[in-house]
């Protein structure tokens, strides 16, 4: 078969006549190299911006004393979170975030979790008003907003954070939270939102409550009613800060009963002394049970020494802790009625994202009316750090 040159110029007119039609119905879609959406055609590829990684991590070492024989004896390691972080700015003004956490190695099998900590988007409209919409950590006290590890300066949460808070407590939901400055030097802050709530795990064995047993699903609400969670925070000037927040709504799937929890925070820095503390109460109804309203309460106080600073290392400090935990959990008669806890603890800085840490930790219960028992003596090394 012959192609004279005429017909080889015919040939390549056509080919070009057609790839001008193709490319015009095609466009930039020419150069994917997979379907629609596909892992080379996510947005995050073709726009300008940044996504940022970080996160922290910890490992503790946990001794109880093997002469208490009012608890399980301990002696073990626990990997206890790997909390990555991530966070992208879509717009100036549109922000995503979210921590997924990894507990005691992830091995679900053996008492590990494997969870969504946070995920929010953010809007800003001013610094004042700001729309929030996700997995939220709910703003009920100081503790349960900055409870990562690397921050604290001893291994174990204070028991009121543990046990009627409770930290952490994430909750699916949306609202605002925004800062005004009054003045020169003072600085007030609020979150205002709606969420899920708590649900019936909050009853626990012989219809005794467990708040902490009752963190409810980000899911599926167990009920049509909604809960209010909300903080106020007034800084008149840096180094003090008083806060006061509230968790209030209805948590049996009949939507009856109301579970109110107030919780108020405090914190003072001047120079290399620290003091800290938190106080909460709950208050649960029990009208669907014929049972009446209980009462749980607790506090903490912590006060902090920093000293050494810069001395063995460039911006490293050794902080001696002293913190004292206590709680009520209002049931007459109770093995468990009242528990306190005096931490010591020791614990150094290389840098400021990084610490070691050694506590000794005593723990007492006591019955109304009869005298206090001491549950066991624990040590804690550990080590926490961001990344």
């Amino acid at each position: 078969m012959r192609i004279s040159m005429g017909s080889f110029a015919g040939i390549r007119s056509s080919c070009l006549v057609a790839g001008m039609v193709l490319g015009l119905f095609s466009g930039a879609s020419a150069q994917r190299t997979g379907p629609r959406g596909g892992i080379y055609d996510k947005p995050y590829l073709k726009e300008e911006g940044q996504v940022k990684v970080g996160g922290y991590v910890d490992m503790e070492f946990e001794y109880t004393d093997p002469a208490d024989t009012s608890s399980k004896s301990r002696s073990t390691f626990d990997q206890h979170r790997l909390i990555p972080f991530l966070f992208a700015e879509i717009t100036p003004a549109l922000h995503f975030s979210t921590e997924i956490e990894f507990e005691h190695g992830a091995n679900v099998d053996k008492g590990g979790e494997i969870k969504v900590e946070y995920m929010v988007l953010d809007y800003r409209f001013t610094d004042l008003a700001q729309f929030r919409t996700g997995i939220l950590l709910a703003p009920v006290g100081r503790f349960n907003l900055v409870h990562d590890s690397p921050i604290n300066d001893l291994t174990d949460r204070p028991l009121v954070d543990q046990l009627i808070i409770p930290t952490t407590l994430s909750e699916a939901g949306a609202g605002f939270f925004g800062t005004l400055y009054p003045s020169q030097t003072a600085v007030v802050s609020y979150e205002v939102y709606i969420v899920n709530g708590f649900d019936d795990g909050l009853i626990g064995a012989g219809d005794r409550v467990r708040v902490r047993s009752g963190r409810g699903s980000v899911g599926e609400d167990n009920n049509a009613a909604k809960s209010f969670v909300a903080r106020v925070e007034y800084s008149p000037r840096l180094g003090i800060d008083f806060g006061l927040s509230t968790h209030v709504g209805k948590y049996d799937s009949a939507g009856s009963d109301v579970l109110t929890i107030v919780a108020m925070d405090a914190g003072l820095r001047r120079g290399p002394v620290e003091f800290m503390g938190e106080l909460a109460q709950a208050e649960t109804d029990r009208d669907h049970l014929g049972l009446p309203r209980q009462t749980q309460r607790g506090y903490y106080l912590q006060g902090n020494l920093h000293f050494l600073q810069d001395k063995l290392l460039p911006q490293s400090t050794f902080t001696g802790v002293v913190r004292y935990d206590w709680v009520d959990f209002g049931v007459r008669g109770t093995p468990d009625e009242r528990v306190s806890r005096l931490t010591l603890g020791l614990n150094f800085r290389p840098v400021e994202k990084a610490v070691l840490k050694t506590d000794f930790q005593t723990n007492w219960t006591r019955l109304p009316g009869g005298p206090t028992e001491r549950d066991n003596h624990r040590v804690f090394v550990s080590a926490a750090a961001y990344f």
